[in-house]
């Protein structure tokens, strides 16, 4: 999980000691990320403000902007919003891409062949009679 990223560029950036700092990396959220947040933070603050909770989360999430790492979260409440919309349009690109890998056709996930069919040998047995595939006769003009 630690090579799968998304990359991108803040369209205002971040100034540090003269330098401005656009390109940005950000990985998946992992459930250590929550962890800590909630062990650097304290539940009761973070269950009170779900934006900052969101913030805290993303500033794990982010791997580098620019030069600067680790990014914190003191860095992300000063961006302006513009930037903070690519770093969150990065995330939903970065979550559509793990959804595509559930499977190699696409992200559809397919039961196995052995309990389809096992579904339709006891869906008579649960359900009554199967229905046919003949659609009923339209009695409604008669």
């Amino acid at each position: 999980m630690g090579t799968l990223t998304e990359k991108g560029i803040l369209p205002i950036g971040i100034e540090r000691d003269g330098k401005w700092h656009r390109e940005f990396e950000i990985r998946p959220r992992l459930v250590k990320d929550t962890l800590e947040v909630a062990r650097e933070q304290g539940l009761q603050k973070l269950q009170d403000d779900d934006i900052f909770f969101s913030l805290c989360l993303t500033a794990k999430q982010i791997v580098r902007i620019g030069d600067i790492a680790p990014v914190t979260v003191d860095l992300l409440e000063e961006m302006v919003d513009s930037d903070m919309a690519a770093i969150t349009n990065a995330k939903e690109t970065l979550a559509a891409r793990l959804e595509s890998f559930h499977s190699a056709d696409g992200g559809r996930r397919e039961e196995p062949p052995s309990a389809a069919a096992e579904r339709a040998d006891t869906a008579g047995e649960k359900d009554g009679p199967v229905a046919s595939e003949d659609p009923a006769p339209d009695v409604r003009n008669s």
